[in-house]
């Protein structure tokens, strides 16, 4: 993988009109996320009016911490050339969307904190089918798909963050633009993560963590297919 509404309707959307791909070996409910995000375009496929065929980059960055407050980085954009191409910081898994691929929703987990080699890891559980036009995507997955289940309860937080991309080129050969938590206008906001604890359910959006997701702040340019205009990450936990 080299190239690569909200809160009220997450859980009508999933239930109904949504591909299912359990995980490989997984079983049964654990910790739980549910993710939304909208761009203020639309996510593009390649498969649009006058579309190259090459869909745009869209990634779901996770960073597992054992700490309840880590300090760490997090996952935080490319923003120039470099590195792989779409993710810096401290990450340990991301989910990557593909309309080439089957599911469309994969996740993904990193070899080494160089970030320079990952693997497949998984399927996601459930996603909506993304369709040219749509300005959404929608997926959940368990956390017990990212590490053993008998090891989850040693990890405390996750960092998180929503990455978009027209491209993965780390050479700076081909012109790139790039999206993320925070306003990529200011510098002192583009590495803006999301950090949450894992021991409770919770429902974070873009409306009640203080930090709203401004529009029009894709770099360079401004286009409307990148820029992440509202999101939601909501945690369940399995019933006891």
């Amino acid at each position: 993988m080299k190239r690569l509404l909200l809160s009220g309707t997450i859980l009508a959307v999933l239930g109904a009109g949504c591909a299912k791909f359990p995980g490989q070996g997984q079983s049964g409910f654990g910790k739980r996320l549910v993710v939304t995000m909208r761009v203020a375009g639309q996510i593009r496929t390649g498969l649009e009016a006058g579309g190259s065929g090459q869909p745009y980059v869209y990634i779901f960055a996770i960073n597992l911490s054992r700490e309840a407050n880590p300090t760490t980085l997090g996952p935080i954009p490319v923003t120039t050339q470099g590195g792989n191409g779409f993710v810096d910081g401290d990450c340990t898994h991301f989910v990557a969307w593909d309309p080439r691929s089957s599911p469309q929703f994969r996740i993904f987990q990193f070899r080494t904190a160089s970030l320079s080699e990952w693997f497949f890891k998984d399927n996601v559980i459930n996603f909506v089918t993304v369709r040219p036009g749509d300005r959404s995507l929608q997926f959940e997955f368990d956390l017990n798909q990212l590490v053993p289940p008998a090891e989850l309860d040693n990890y405390q937080s996750a960092q998180v963050n929503f990455l978009t991309m027209n491209n993965t080129d780390a050479t700076g050969t081909i012109p790139r633009s790039w999206e993320a938590l925070g306003d990529g206008r200011q510098a002192s906001t583009v590495n803006s993560p999301l950090t949450f604890r894992l021991n409770n359910a919770r429902l974070l959006t873009n409306d009640n963590t203080g930090s709203r997701e401004p529009q029009g702040d894709v770099r360079p340019g401004n286009d409307p297919d990148l820029d992440l205009v509202d999101w939601s990450v909501e945690l369940r936990l399995p019933p006891r």
